[in-house]
Order: structure tokens, then C-alpha cells, then sequence
């Protein structure tokens, strides 16, 4: 029974930010809430962190991997397509999640439900975490291969796990941009030398563009470029890391982060300027060997001596302070919400350090690739289906999503239609009884499938965000400038994420009302004796 609105307890509001719960959400980077306008980061600082993730070596694989499947021109033509769809669909979900300072969690909520924003949390642990693995692997092969010897490999990966952790306990609001930001130039600066010893070490002159590609023409279904389309298209999830970080920025800089941060200037470095740098290499300096994890590493060893080892380092800190802290804040997130485990930032980074180590020893190589292509089956459909319903609701486009626990469901018709389309897209990648072009297309017919399913599910079960008459944010003048204490735990958020206990009416914050509606914590006894 809902609390009509003569009986709720009054709010206890206040026009100034509660200083214990802001130092308390800044050191934890607001894992479970939405940023407040009050948290949100200068625009340089948001794009130097965020700009660590140019450096990862698998940019750099993903392109060479293209070329040597299906030739350089149609490698180049597939970055080129990559480019101009991730600087079209980046600025849709970078605008919302700045609007609302959202996480990919709590976007997720209103069209795939409570649960749907739990399993969001789940995968994009598990994808990053599977990239801090890839990265990491690149660093310690590297150093082996360098100064050789006879040390076991597991001493690279202990030493590289070890030699990084200091530097991943850092934050968006604290020093991780400055880190990244003093790295940044050398990054540049050491590629571009790497290439450029690279021409003056060979002289194949135009040869490498006249790659034709390991694949012949008779086994692809569909034309080079589109396989090669296909195959960056594992790399979309892209868009939900963007998102964890564009809640940081301000409102007014939202222009300047849909075109710099998260929009063409980024994907044109990402894609095209590792890309082009990653197929440069490997085709001049080891045309003959096929590409693999260590092949990069190799090429690059080749051509830069130590400059080109020191390049792999810096690149790797950079891209490990991102890994690190976007798999913890995700595991974070996930323990807070579902299970009510709090362990704090650090405990969580030493967590995937040590899961980062013992997998790195299970050859994980061997099935890296294919569980990214199985998650990215699942991200393409989660991207496909929050689009839609942008599209499909251009007042939340305006205004932002529903993400408060009470007024979302658990479960939404669009939770189904993503599991579904992940299931369509791993079949089709899995199975060998399907059409060879069906199989190659199994990335855009999972996206396809998601776009289709949410549609006739929006017509057949619309997908209405919950809620009553009590609203705190209709109950003060501006919501994202006045603070509400939580009846719960007694700290004090924005009106903005701050909802009414359907029960008792009281104030609630979003953390609570989130573990109360998973089960996981019963109704405050201050706020029922309040409701009495």
C-alpha cells in the first residue's frame, strides 16, 4: 500500500551538498549514484583520463588482425566505416549519461529493468577485466622477448602485475588524468617514431598496401571490408566504457565531449591512427608470420629496440589505470547493489590484480577471442535496444532516463529481447550447421534482431517507467542543486536521485532503495517508524 501524500514524513532538505557523503561518494567515485553536478570534472581532465584507453595495445592487434585476414584496402575501408558509425551512435549515449551523470548500470535500468542494469554490471567486469589480460600479457611478453633469459613466463606476468597496482589505485577526480596526460605526449611521439624507423628499416615501399589477405576470396561470403566491419564490431562495447566515464563531465561541455571525447576525433585516433600504425607494422616488418597476440609486440620490438619497449610500457600504464578502474568499479558495483558487499576501491583493484595474474597463467589466449565475441554479442544488443528507445522517447533524450530502483521494474520486456539477441549472435558465431553468410553476419544480425524485438515488445508491452505521486523531485525547485537526507543511511543526495519509499513514504536514496528492491536489505525501521 503506497503512503498517500497528506501522510508521508516531511523531507529534510537542504541547499547545500552533505560533506560526509560527498567525501564518502568522491573517494568512491559515486559507484552506486549518479553524479551530482557538484562532482563533475573539467573537460581536459575528463579527456586525459579517458584518453588512456588510445594507447591499448589490442587497437593496434585489431587492425593488423583485419589486414591479415582479408587485405590492407579492405582493412582500411572497414576502420573507416568503424569510425564514421562509433562517431554517430558515441554522441547519443555520452549526451545522456552527461545529462544525468549516469553509469552504463543505471542507464540500463529503464529499458532492461533492475536486473538488466546488475547483468550490465556483470559483463562489463568480465570484458575489461578479459582486456587488463590482453594488456597486460602484451607488457610481460614484451619484456621477455626483450631481455630474454631463462625465467619462466609466470614471473613476467607476476612482475607486471605487481609493477602496476600502484599506479591503478587512482580515480577520474583525482591524479588519473594527470598521469595520463604527462604520458600522452610520449605515447605519440614514440608510435610515430616506431613507424618511422619502421620505413627506414624496409624497403617494400607501397607492397604492404597490396596485401590481398590470408583469407581467400572463394571462403568469404560477404566483401572484405564488411568481414573486417564485422570483426571491429566486437569492439563496440566501447560505448558503455564511454558512458562509466562521460558522467563525469559537465553539463556545459557536453558539445565538446559528443565531438573531442567520446566522438570523431577519439574513434579517428583509436581506429585510425593504431590501426593504420598496427597494419603498417606487421606488414613491413614481419610480412610473413601470421598475426597473433605476440605478433605486434614483435613487430614493434623489431623496429624500435628499446624505444619500442619503452613505447609498450608507457602504453600499458596508461591503459591499465582505465582497465583496472573501470573492472573494479564494475565489480564494486556489482557486490554493492546485488549483495550488499562493500570492500572499498582498493580492495577491488588488488581483486582483479590477483584474477588478472592466475588467469594470465591459464593460457587464456587460447579462449580470450572468443569470450569477447560472445560478450560482444550481448553488448551489441544492449546498444541497439537503449538506442531505440532514445529514438523512441525523445523526452527522455531530453530530459534523461528513469533510473531510480522504485520506479523501474526488475524486469522489463527489453531484458528479454537482449538476451535473446545475444543468444541469436553466439549461435550464429558458434555454429557450423548455419549458412557461411549468416555466420559472417552474426554481428549485425544480432543487432538487427535486438532493434526488431524491442520494437514489436515496445508496441505489444511499452515499456512505462513506475511511479506515484511522491516525488522528491517534484517536491523542490530544482532537484539537482538541493539535497535530501536518506531515512535509510542517513546521508544526504539529490533530490534528483532521490525517491520516496513506496511503503513508509519516506526519503530514500538510490543505493537503498536499490538493495531493498533486490532483496537484500528490508525496509529501514527508522523510515517505518517515521511512516507510523
Amino acid at each position: 500500500m503506497h503512503v498517500h501524500k497528506q501522510q508521508a514524513p516531511a523531507l529534510r532538505v537542504s541547499a547545500t551538498e552533505d560533506p560526509v557523503a560527498a567525501a564518502k561518494q568522491r573517494q568512491a567515485d559515486y559507484v552506486n549514484h549518479a553524479v551530482p553536478l557538484t562532482a563533475r570534472v573539467g573537460r581536459w581532465q575528463l579527456t586525459m583520463s579517458y584518453w588512456s584507453l588510445l594507447s591499448a595495445m589490442c587497437w593496434v592487434f585489431f587492425g593488423a588482425l583485419a589486414a591479415t585476414l582479408y587485405g590492407t584496402v579492405p582493412a582500411l575501408i572497414a576502420l573507416a566505416v568503424t569510425i564514421a558509425c562509433m562517431s554517430l551512435l558515441g554522441p547519443m549515449f555520452t549526451r545522456n549519461s552527461v545529462l544525468g551523470g549516469l553509469s552504463s548500470t543505471l542507464l540500463s535500468r529503464r529499458p532492461f529493468g533492475l536486473l538488466g542494469g546488475t547483468l550490465t554490471s556483470l559483463l562489463m567486469a568480465a570484458m575489461v577485466t578479459y582486456y587488463t589480460i590482453f594488456e597486460s600479457s602484451t607488457l610481460a611478453v614484451s619484456l621477455k622477448l626483450y631481455f630474454g633469459g631463462g625465467l619462466p613466463m609466470w614471473f613476467w606476468y607476476a612482475l607486471v602485475s605487481l609493477a602496476m597496482l600502484p599506479l591503478m589505485l587512482g580515480s577520474v577526480q583525482s591524479w588519473m588524468a594527470k598521469l595520463n596526460g604527462f604520458l600522452l605526449p610520449f605515447y605519440v611521439v614514440g608510435l610515430a617514431a616506431v613507424v618511422g624507423m619502421a620505413v627506414f628499416h624496409t624497403d617494400q615501399g607501397s607492397a604492404w598496401l597490396h596485401f590481398s589477405g590470408v583469407v581467400p576470396q572463394v571462403a568469404r561470403p560477404i566483401p572484405g571490408w564488411l568481414m573486417g566491419f564485422c570483426l571491429l564490431m566486437g569492439t563496440w562495447p566501447l560505448i558503455l566504457t564511454g558512458t562509466d566515464f562521460a558522467r563525469f563531465g559537465k553539463v556545459e561541455d557536453s558539445g565538446f565531449h559528443e565531438h573531442t571525447t567520446f566522438g570523431f576525433l577519439f574513434y579517428l585516433w583509436l581506429y585510425g591512427a593504431n590501426g593504420l600504425a598496427g597494419i603498417y607494422l606487421v606488414r613491413t616488418m614481419l610480412p610473413h608470420d601470421p598475426t597473433q597476440e605476440a605478433g605486434v609486440v614483435q613487430a614493434i620490438l623489431s623496429s624500435g629496440g628499446l624505444l619500442g619497449l619503452l613505447l609498450i610500457i608507457v602504453t600499458q600504464t596508461r591503459i591499465s589505470t582505465l582497465n583496472y578502474y573501470e573492472a573494479s568499479m564494475n565489480f564494486e558495483r556489482l557486490a554493492a547493489g546485488t549483495l550488499g558487499i562493500k570492500l572499498g576501491r582498493m580492495a577491488w583493484v588488488l581483486i582483479v590484480g590477483v584474477l588478472t595474474f592466475v588467469l594470465m597463467l591459464t593460457d587464456v589466449f587460447s579462449y580470450l577471442m572468443r569470450a569477447l565475441q560472445w560478450q560482444s554479442a550481448f553488448f551489441l544488443g544492449w546498444i541497439a535496444i537503449v538506442a531505440t528507445h532514445l529514438w523512441l522517447n525523445p523526452h527522455e533524450r531530453k530530459d534523461g532516463l528513469e533510473f531510480r530502483a522504485n520506479r523501474v521494474a526488475l524486469v522489463t520486456p527489453g531484458l528479454i529481447a537482449w538476451i535473446i539477441s545475444g543468444a541469436v549472435g553466439i549461435a550464429l558465431t558458434e555454429s557450423r550447421s548455419v549458412p557461411a553468410l549468416a555466420n559472417a553476419l552474426a554481428s549485425p544480425i544480432s543487432l538487427v534482431v535486438g532493434v526488431g524485438l524491442y520494437l514489436l515488445l515496445w508496441k505489444l508491452m511499452p515499456v512505462r517507467a513506475r511511479g506515484h505521486a511522491l516525488d522528491p523531485r517534484r517536491e523542490v525547485s530544482d532537484p539537482r542543486h538541493a539535497w535530501i537526507e536518506c531515512a535509510s543511511c542517513n546521508n544526504g543526495y539529490t533530490a534528483y536521485e532521490t525517491d520516496r519509499d513506496p511503503q513508509q513514504g519516506s526519503a530514500i536514496c538510490d543505493e537503498c532503495a536499490t538493495l531493498t528492491c533486490m532483496g537484500v536489505r528490508s525496509a529501514s525501521p527508522l523510515s517505518a517508524a517515521t511512516a507510523d
